[in-house]
C-alpha cells in the first residue's frame, strides 16, 4: 500500500513539473530579473542614474535658433515715465561694463502676442537671436527691453490695415515712456549717441516705424520687421539706414505696409534702404531675420553722421 502511494505522488509531481514546464514554453516574456527589468513607465536606458552635476550646455550652432540660457543677465526693472505710466523693462548690460567705454544701444520693441504683466516674457520671442550664438556684436551692447500692457500698443493704429498717418494718432503712452527711458538709459550709462539702434517685429515693427518718424535723428540705423508707418514721413528718413523685412504670405499684417514705406522712402531719394521680401514663412519671420549674422554686422556697424 505504501508503494503505492509513492508511485501516485511521484506521478502527480511529475505531472505538476511537466504543466509548469508548458506554460513557460508558450509565453515570449522572460522571468524578472531585478538587475536588468525597467521601472514602471520606463525603458531599461532609463535606468541609468542621473549625474550628480547637470553638464555643461555646449554653445549652440551659429545661426541655430535656441532659448536664451542666460537670462540672469537681464535685470527686470521698472521705468516711471512722467505720465506716471510704470514701464517694465529688460536690461543687459555687457559683462565687462567700463565707464571708459561709450556703448551703443539696442532698443528692441516687441509685438502684440508678449504683451503683458510678467517682465521677462518679451525675451522670448525673436531675441534670442541676438545672443546666439555666443559673442554676437549684441553683446558688447546695451540692450533695452521694454514691456507694453495687455490693452496698450507701441502705436494707436489697427496693424491689421498696413500704412497710416502718425498725424491721426499720436505718439501712444507707452511710446513716450520708451524714448523717457532711453533718455535715463544714455544719462546713467555710458553710451554713444551715435550709434543708437532700434527695432522690432509686427506690432514692434509698427513701432520701429513710429519712433524713427517722430525723432528722424536719433537713430543710427532702424529694422522694422513685418509692420508699417506713415509714408509720408519717408522725407525726413531718406538718410537713416534702414533695412526692412516682411512675407508676401504674412496674414495678420499685409506686406503693403512695408511695401508702401519702401517706395515712399526710394522715392524721396533714400539710397541707404533696404528691402527683404520673402515669401512662404507667413507673419513669423523674425527668427530668419535675427538669427541672420549678416543682420547684425550691418546693424552695429552703422554710425549717423
Amino acid at each position: 500500500m505504501k508503494n503505492i502511494f509513492k508511485i501516485l505522488l511521484a506521478l502527480a509531481l511529475a505531472l505538476s513539473l511537466a504543466f509548469a514546464y508548458s506554460c513557460a514554453a508558450e509565453t515570449d516574456e522572460p522571468a524578472d530579473d531585478p538587475e536588468t527589468t525597467a521601472p514602471e513607465g520606463t525603458t531599461a536606458e532609463d535606468t541609468t542614474a542621473a549625474p550628480e552635476t547637470e553638464p555643461i550646455k555646449p554653445d549652440p550652432p551659429a545661426g541655430q535658433n535656441e532659448k536664451i540660457v542666460f537670462t540672469a543677465s537681464f535685470e527686470r526693472l521698472t521705468f516711471t515715465a512722467s505720465s506716471g505710466l510704470e514701464l517694465p523693462y529688460c536690461l543687459y548690460v555687457p559683462e565687462n561694463y567700463s565707464e571708459d567705454y561709450a556703448y551703443p544701444t539696442l532698443l528692441f520693441l516687441h509685438g502684440a502676442g508678449e504683451r503683458g504683466d510678467k517682465n521677462g516674457v518679451q525675451l522670448g520671442t525673436a531675441v534670442q537671436n541676438f545672443y546666439v550664438p555666443k559673442n554676437t556684436p549684441a553683446y558688447d551692447a546695451i540692450g533695452i527691453f521694454p514691456l507694453c500692457a495687455p490693452d496698450a500698443g507701441w502705436t494707436g493704429n489697427n496693424w491689421n490695415l498696413g500704412s497710416y498717418s502718425i498725424d491721426e494718432f499720436p505718439i501712444t503712452e507707452h511710446m513716450a515712456a520708451v524714448v523717457e527711458l532711453l533718455d535715463y538709459i544714455a544719462e546713467t550709462y555710458s553710451t554713444n549717441p551715435n550709434r543708437q539702434y532700434v527695432t522690432g517685429l509686427s506690432m514692434g515693427g509698427y513701432g520701429t516705424w513710429d519712433i524713427i518718424a517722430r525723432y528722424p535723428d536719433r537713430f543710427a540705423a532702424a529694422a522694422p520687421v513685418c509692420g508699417g508707418g506713415d509714408p509720408s514721413a519717408a522725407a525726413s528718413l531718406v538718410d537713416l539706414p534702414i533695412w526692412v523685412f516682411h512675407d508676401l504670405d504674412d496674414d495678420a499684417v499685409p506686406v503693403t505696409g512695408s511695401q508702401d514705406m519702401v517706395s515712399a522712402l526710394e522715392d524721396a531719394g533714400s539710397k541707404v534702404v533696404k528691402y527683404t521680401e520673402s515669401q512662404g514663412y507667413g507673419h513669423r519671420i523674425w527668427d530668419n531675420v535675427y538669427r541672420n549674422p549678416e543682420f547684425q554686422e550691418w546693424m552695429f556697424s552703422q554710425i549717423k553722421k
